[in-house]
C-alpha cells in the first residue's frame, strides 16, 4: 500500500468523509421523542418520527390502537406524561384544546412533574395563544422551553408526511427541532416568537372556514334554484371565485364524500372562539367572525360535532327546508 498514491488516497479520504457523515446522522438522531395525542393528524406524524430513526416514547390521549400499532413497529409506551418527560428530551403534543394542554403541562402527573433542564415541549394543537404565552413563562421558569407548532393541511397530508407547519420561538430552540420536524413535514415556518405560530393559524383556519362556509351555502343557493351544482363547480374552479375549499366542500355536495377535508365542526368552532378571544385581548374588532361563529354552532347542532366542515352543507339543506334533488348538469 503507498499512501502517496493518489487514488487510493482519494478512496480512503472518501470512506472516511462517508462515515463520519453517517455518524453525524446519527449523532442528531440521538434527541429522544415523545409524542402525546395520536389522532389523526398525530398518529401519521408519530410514525414518521419514528421511521426516520429517533427514539420515540407514546401516550395515548384517546386512541389506544395507535398507540398499540406504533410499539409494533418500535415505540415505548408510557402511562403518564410525568414518565414521558423524565425518558424524553422533546416532546409533541397534538390534542384538541388549550385545557387539554394545559391539563397535560400542569395537570396531576403532568409534564412539569417529570421535566429537566432542557427539555422542550411542542404544541402542535391549535390553541388559544393567551393560554399558550402563559404556558411558556411558567415553563420558562423550571429551564424548558415550550414552543408552538400548529399544522396545516389535512390528515391526507399527514399520512403523505407532507404537513404544513408554522413554528413560534427562539432561533435556537426553533433550530434544534427543526430536523425532527422535517420527518413528517414538507414545509416549515418559522413565524415568530411564541405564540405567534398560533395567531398565525387562527387567521388562517378563519380564511379557510370562511371560505368553506360560503362554498356550502352557495351550493344550497343552488339546490334550491334549480340550478346545476355540476356547473356551479366548474364555473367557479375556473375564475375568481376559486379556492382550496371548493373542490373538498363540493365533493361532499356532489358524491357524498369528504377524504380530503376531514376537519370537524367542533374543532371548527373551537378554533373561530379561540381567535375571538385573541380578538379582544388585542382590541380588535371584526365584522365576518360573529356570523362565521353562528354558522358553525348551527351546522354542530344541526349534525353533530363529529361532522366535517363540508358536511355543514347539509346543515344548509336543512335549513332551507330544501327537499327536492338538485338539478343535474345534462
Amino acid at each position: 500500500m503507498h499512501w502517496n498514491d493518489n487514488g487510493l488516497f482519494r478512496g480512503l479520504m472518501g470512506n472516511s468523509i462517508n462515515v463520519l457523515n453517517h455518524l453525524s446522522e446519527i449523532t442528531m438522531k440521538k434527541e429522544r421523542i415523545g409524542f402525546i395525542g395520536l389522532g389523526l393528524m398525530g398518529k401519521e406524524m408519530a410514525r414518521y418520527i419514528l421511521n426516520n430513526g429517533y427514539p420515540l416514547t407514546v401516550l395515548a390521549h384517546r386512541n389506544r390502537s395507535s398507540v398499540e400499532a406504533l410499539c409494533q413497529e418500535g415505540a415505548t409506551e408510557v402511562s403518564t406524561p410525568a414518565e414521558m418527560a423524565k425518558h424524553s428530551d422533546i416532546v409533541f403534543i397534538c390534542v384538541q384544546t388549550s385545557e387539554q394542554v394545559s391539563e397535560i403541562v400542569y395537570g396531576t402527573d403532568s409534564l412539569i412533574d417529570g421535566c429537566h433542564e432542557g427539555l422542550i415541549i411542542i404544541d402542535c394543537s391549535t390553541a388559544n395563544p393567551e393560554s399558550t404565552e402563559h404556558l411558556a413563562k411558567k415553563l420558562a421558569h423550571h429551564g424548558v422551553v415550550f414552543v408552538d407548532a400548529p399544522l396545516a393541511r389535512t390528515p391526507k397530508e399527514a399520512k403523505e408526511g407532507r404537513l404544513n407547519v408554522m413554528v413560534g420561538g427562539d432561533a435556537s430552540s426553533v433550530a434544534r427541532i427543526t430536523p425532527v420536524i422535517k420527518s413528517f413535514a414538507e414545509n416549515i415556518f418559522h413565524v415568530g416568537k411564541i405564540g405567534t405560530a398560533h395567531k398565525l393559524k387562527l387567521i388562517n383556519n378563519f380564511i379557510s372556514l370562511g371560505s368553506a362556509t360560503l362554498v356550502s351555502e352557495a351550493a344550497a343557493m343552488a339546490a334550491g334554484m334549480g340550478v346545476s351544482q355540476e356547473k356551479l363547480l366548474e364555473i367557479c374552479s375556473q375564475g375568481g371565485a376559486n379556492s382550496a375549499m371548493l373542490a373538498p366542500v363540493m365533493e361532499w355536495v356532489l358524491q357524498k364524500e369528504c377524504p380530503s377535508l376531514q376537519f370537524s365542526l367542533f374543532n371548527a368552532e373551537k378554533d373561530m372562539h379561540y381567535l375571538t378571544d385573541t380578538l379582544k385581548t388585542n382590541q380588535l374588532a371584526t365584522l365576518m367572525l360573529p356570523p362565521l361563529c353562528k354558522f358553525l354552532a348551527l351546522a354542530r347542532s344541526d349534525i353533530g360535532d363529529e361532522a366535517f366542515v363540508p358536511q355543514a352543507y347539509d346543515s344548509c339543506i336543512k335549513r332551507n327546508e330544501i327537499s327536492t334533488f338538485p338539478a343535474k348538469d345534462s
